[in-house]
Protein backbone atom coordinates (compact mmCIF):
# COMPACT_ATOMS: atom_id res chain seq x y z
CA UNK A 1 0.00 0.00 0.00
CA UNK A 2 1.40 3.59 -1.12
CA UNK A 3 1.30 6.53 1.35
CA UNK A 4 0.33 8.91 -1.42
CA UNK A 5 -3.17 10.43 -1.73
CA UNK A 6 -5.69 9.22 -3.78
CA UNK A 7 -6.12 11.47 -6.98
CA UNK A 8 -9.47 11.42 -8.54
CA UNK A 9 -8.96 10.73 -12.27
CA UNK A 10 -11.13 9.35 -15.39
CA UNK A 11 -11.11 6.14 -16.01
CA UNK A 12 -11.01 5.10 -19.65
CA UNK A 13 -11.39 1.45 -19.30
CA UNK A 14 -14.92 1.52 -17.29
CA UNK A 15 -16.26 4.87 -19.64
CA UNK A 16 -19.38 5.06 -20.82
CA UNK A 17 -18.92 8.75 -22.23
CA UNK A 18 -16.01 10.39 -20.60
CA UNK A 19 -15.41 8.15 -17.82
CA UNK A 20 -16.13 10.83 -15.26
CA UNK A 21 -18.70 8.64 -13.28
CA UNK A 22 -16.64 6.05 -13.20
CA UNK A 23 -13.40 7.59 -11.81
CA UNK A 24 -15.90 9.34 -9.09
CA UNK A 25 -16.99 5.54 -8.49
CA UNK A 26 -13.71 4.45 -8.22
CA UNK A 27 -12.10 7.12 -6.30
CA UNK A 28 -15.00 7.00 -3.66
CA UNK A 29 -15.24 3.02 -3.87
CA UNK A 30 -18.65 2.88 -4.83
CA UNK A 31 -20.24 0.92 -8.02
CA UNK A 32 -20.35 3.04 -10.81
CA UNK A 33 -24.12 1.96 -11.57
CA UNK A 34 -24.80 3.91 -8.62
CA UNK A 35 -22.77 7.43 -9.65
CA UNK A 36 -24.70 6.86 -12.64
CA UNK A 37 -28.04 6.60 -11.52
CA UNK A 38 -27.33 10.00 -9.54
CA UNK A 39 -25.63 11.58 -11.76
CA UNK A 40 -28.81 10.88 -14.33
CA UNK A 41 -31.26 11.43 -11.45
CA UNK A 42 -29.82 14.72 -10.97
CA UNK A 43 -30.47 16.29 -14.19
CA UNK A 44 -33.86 16.56 -13.65
CA UNK A 45 -33.01 18.56 -10.86
CA UNK A 46 -30.25 20.87 -11.59
CA UNK A 47 -29.76 19.86 -15.57
CA UNK A 48 -27.98 22.39 -16.80
CA UNK A 49 -25.46 22.43 -13.70
CA UNK A 50 -24.74 18.70 -13.87
CA UNK A 51 -24.22 19.04 -18.07
CA UNK A 52 -21.82 21.79 -16.93
CA UNK A 53 -19.70 20.21 -14.11
CA UNK A 54 -19.52 16.83 -16.03
CA UNK A 55 -18.30 18.67 -19.29
CA UNK A 56 -15.84 20.37 -17.18
CA UNK A 57 -14.94 17.42 -14.93
CA UNK A 58 -14.12 15.90 -18.47
CA UNK A 59 -11.53 18.70 -19.51
CA UNK A 60 -10.17 19.04 -16.18
CA UNK A 61 -9.60 15.46 -14.99
CA UNK A 62 -7.15 13.93 -16.35
CA UNK A 63 -7.72 10.01 -17.73
CA UNK A 64 -6.42 7.03 -15.67
CA UNK A 65 -5.29 4.40 -18.49
CA UNK A 66 -3.83 2.64 -15.57
CA UNK A 67 -6.88 0.95 -13.37
CA UNK A 68 -5.41 0.50 -10.06
CA UNK A 69 -7.09 -1.50 -7.24
CA UNK A 70 -6.85 -0.37 -4.12
CA UNK A 71 -8.07 -3.23 -2.17
CA UNK A 72 -5.86 -6.26 -0.78
CA UNK A 73 -3.56 -6.81 -3.46
CA UNK A 74 -1.09 -9.60 -2.84
CA UNK A 75 1.87 -10.82 -4.44
CA UNK A 76 3.20 -14.35 -4.25
CA UNK A 77 6.90 -14.98 -4.99
CA UNK A 78 5.86 -16.72 -8.47
CA UNK A 79 4.82 -13.20 -9.39
CA UNK A 80 1.09 -14.44 -9.11
CA UNK A 81 -1.02 -10.85 -7.74
CA UNK A 82 -4.24 -12.24 -6.01
CA UNK A 83 -6.55 -9.31 -5.62
CA UNK A 84 -9.68 -8.91 -3.77
CA UNK A 85 -12.01 -6.11 -2.27
CA UNK A 86 -14.53 -7.43 -0.35
CA UNK A 87 -18.31 -5.69 -0.78
CA UNK A 88 -19.38 -4.31 2.61
CA UNK A 89 -22.65 -2.83 0.87
CA UNK A 90 -24.86 -3.38 -2.01
CA UNK A 91 -23.85 0.26 -3.40
CA UNK A 92 -19.82 -0.44 -2.58
CA UNK A 93 -17.29 -1.55 -5.22
CA UNK A 94 -15.14 -5.11 -4.72
CA UNK A 95 -16.40 -8.76 -4.39
CA UNK A 96 -19.20 -10.31 -3.06
CA UNK A 97 -17.69 -12.16 0.92
CA UNK A 98 -18.71 -15.56 -1.14
CA UNK A 99 -16.41 -15.20 -4.17
CA UNK A 100 -13.89 -13.85 -2.12
CA UNK A 101 -13.50 -16.46 -0.37
CA UNK A 102 -13.26 -18.45 -3.56
CA UNK A 103 -10.55 -16.51 -4.48
CA UNK A 104 -8.58 -17.08 -1.25
CA UNK A 105 -9.72 -20.72 -1.18
CA UNK A 106 -8.21 -20.85 -4.86
CA UNK A 107 -4.97 -18.88 -4.19
CA UNK A 108 -4.94 -21.37 -1.26
CA UNK A 109 -4.85 -24.85 -3.01
CA UNK A 110 -2.49 -23.10 -5.18
CA UNK A 111 -0.05 -22.33 -2.61
CA UNK A 112 -0.48 -26.09 -0.63
CA UNK A 113 -0.09 -27.90 -4.11
CA UNK A 114 3.20 -25.68 -4.33
CA UNK A 115 4.27 -26.61 -0.93
CA UNK A 116 3.61 -30.44 -1.06
CA UNK A 117 6.20 -30.42 -4.42
CA UNK A 118 8.62 -28.85 -2.57
CA UNK A 119 7.93 -31.47 0.50
CA UNK A 120 7.86 -34.22 -1.90
CA UNK A 121 11.49 -33.08 -3.55
CA UNK A 122 13.01 -32.15 -0.56
CA UNK A 123 12.36 -35.75 1.12
CA UNK A 124 13.25 -37.86 -2.08
CA UNK A 125 16.78 -39.88 -2.84
CA UNK A 126 17.59 -37.56 -5.12
CA UNK A 127 17.55 -34.33 -3.23
CA UNK A 128 19.60 -36.23 -0.21
CA UNK A 129 22.05 -37.28 -3.48
CA UNK A 130 22.44 -34.14 -4.67
CA UNK A 131 23.09 -32.70 -1.55
CA UNK A 132 25.81 -34.65 -0.76
CA UNK A 133 27.70 -34.03 -3.71
CA UNK A 134 27.55 -30.36 -3.28
CA UNK A 135 29.05 -31.00 0.26
CA UNK A 136 32.30 -32.56 -1.70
Amino acid sequence: MSNQPKRLKRDSQNARIAGVCAGIARHFALETWVVRIITFGSLFFAGGLVIFAYLAAWLILERDDKVQNSAGNYTTHTSETVSFDIKENTWRAGEPPKQALQTIAKAYQTLESRIQQLEKHVTSERYKIEREINKL
